[in-house]
């Protein structure tokens, strides 16, 4: 009922509840009800940052959750596992046609190799790029968004420096007290100042983390600085439209993880209490004055014990309480966790014993699609695009001779390969793909989680070194056919033996 029909029952009830009824029949879907049925529905107009209000507390719980259940953790581990695994990867792409571009690619590879391959890119000096990436999913997972920082070293920029450092912090460092409206129709609004188009112009950040043990700011005493928005990355899963805070991934099945944490303690304690065998001796008479206990009573069950009891005393056991249906009910309850959060449940739990290659790659499917989500739709475009684009700006300072053609490159990213559930079958079906011209060698390359033109330069490589040593491998499509036979000599390496010979 709406406030009015209240009004109306509570001076007629039999007319309020006639509109109530009228009302309920015009209704459409069931969803709709008002009724007992839905007596525990939230249902709330609010806008996506409202109804996250509390991220803060749902991400201490989710963290506590990390720290201490063992289910917890391995959900978080499998997603950043699938979504970051070793890495993903850049690789350097010039437009087609550009004068120098196999020599910028080359020393594009050697900056990879000795700054983002190295703990140099991070402000800590303790991971590399692929290891911040993980740092930053990890976080994505249990709080449910993740800062980045541009920094520099202390170095004047250019002059053949990289200087570039990035610092990953968790959303905590975010000031919640800034919190007004501008003259000019900007406004801050949960730490994140907006300008009046709603673009976000600076975010206000601690210069230590709130909850640090030598945090030097108290109550509202705290002091944040204002960070442009140039110089830091906000990720996070966006779910709703004009979302513009991240929610622990953990939230829908908190209360889920929680209960059968404690189911789980409780069914131990029950295995605990079923395992005490315990006897209980009963004398129809009291024990007289001077007279002693039976030997033997008191102590210990052995196997083969034979005990003498007196005529008037009797021995009875203990029923301990059953512990059946533990398996099915933890079975389910991981189920819908690991749905929950978007992977499967073996992936989960590791129980393998019901699936076969068919059951599990089909398992895998729905993950795999999740976690491409995750890295197309989040990670990839939110932090590695705009990463790519600051290691961009600062190679052109260290190499001003060049910096139109630096700036003319792109950053693409690789994700890490997938896991083949079966690869003997799984790898001639790829073959039987590209053969038949419905993939591309470079995609299924990409797919396996390897760059094409890595790839490509090792086999040649590969290929130049075995002909230099006088080997052949069978691995060679153009020595060795697929059946194991020898591939006969084309008119053109006949011709280039022949010149070869001459040569000599």
């Amino acid at each position: 009922m709406n406030f009015l029909d209240r009004a109306i029952a509570a001076v007629a009830p039999r007319i309020g509840a006639d509109r109530a009824r009228a009302r309920l029949s015009i209704m459409h879907y069931d969803a709709a009800t008002v009724g007992r049925r839905g007596a525990s529905w939230r249902s709330r107009g609010t806008d996506a940052d409202a109804a996250g209000s509390k991220r803060e507390r749902m991400s201490f719980v989710s963290r506590d959750m990390v720290r201490n259940n063992p289910f917890a953790l391995s959900g978080q581990q499998v997603i950043v596992n699938n979504t970051v695994g070793d890495g993903i990867i850049p690789k350097i792409t010039c437009s087609e046609g550009m004068v120098g571009s196999e020599d910028l690619r080359k020393r594009g590879l050697k900056l990879i190799e000795d700054f983002i391959d190295t703990t140099c890119i991070d402000a800590l000096g303790r991971q590399n790029l692929y290891g911040l990436q993980r740092l930053a999913m990890n976080c994505i997972v249990d709080a449910g968004e993740v800062l980045i920082l541009r920094e520099f070293k202390n170095a004047p920029r250019g002059k053949k420096t990289f200087n570039l450092r990035l610092r990953v912090i968790e959303p905590d460092y975010l000031d919640d007290l800034q919190d007004r409206a501008f003259a000019d129709g900007g406004y801050i609004r949960n730490g994140i100042e907006y300008d009046k188009t709603g673009q976000r112009t600076a975010y206000h950040l601690y210069d230590e983390h709130p909850g640090a043990e030598w945090f030097r700011g108290v109550g509202w005493n705290s002091k944040s600085r204002r960070v442009p928005a140039a110089d830091v990355l906000h990720i996070f899963r966006q779910d709703r439209p004009g979302q513009q805070r991240g929610v622990t991934w953990f939230a829908p099945i908190t209360l889920a993880l929680q209960d059968l944490g404690e189911y789980q303690d409780a069914q131990q304690m029950r295995q605990k209490v079923a395992a005490c065998f315990s006897a209980f001796h009963r004398r129809s008479t009291a024990r007289g004055e001077g007279e002693t206990q039976l030997e033997g009573l008191g102590g210990t069950l052995g196997p083969g014990l034979i005990q003498e009891i007196a005529s008037d005393e009797e021995i009875t056991f203990a029923n301990p309480p059953d512990v059946g249906g533990y398996d099915q009910v933890m079975r389910q309850g991981l189920l819908s966790i690991a749905a929950g959060l978007g992977i499967t449940y073996e992936e989960f739990v590791g129980d393998l014993l019901n699936v076969n290659f068919s059951s599990g790659r089909m398992g895998r499917m729905k993950m795999d699609r999740n976690v491409s989500s995750w890295q197309w739709l989040m990670l990839i475009p939110q932090m590695m695009n705009p990463i790519g684009t600051w290691i961009k700006e600062e190679w052109a300072l260290c190499d001003a001779e060049h910096m139109h053609q630096i700036m003319a490159c792109s950053f693409n990213w690789v994700p890490p390969h997938r896991m083949l559930v079966d690869p003997a079958r799984e790898i001639p079906a790829l073959n039987a793909a590209v053969r038949a011209g419905f993939e591309s060698r470079q995609g299924v390359v990409r797919k396996l989680g390897h760059d094409p033109e890595r790839l490509l330069e090792e086999q040649s490589e590969d290929a130049k070194n075995a002909a230099a040593a006088g080997l052949m491998f069978d691995s060679d499509a153009a020595a060795v056919s697929s059946a194991g036979v020898v591939q006969p000599n084309t008119p053109e390496d006949e011709a280039e033996t022949k010149d070869s010979k001459n040569d000599e």
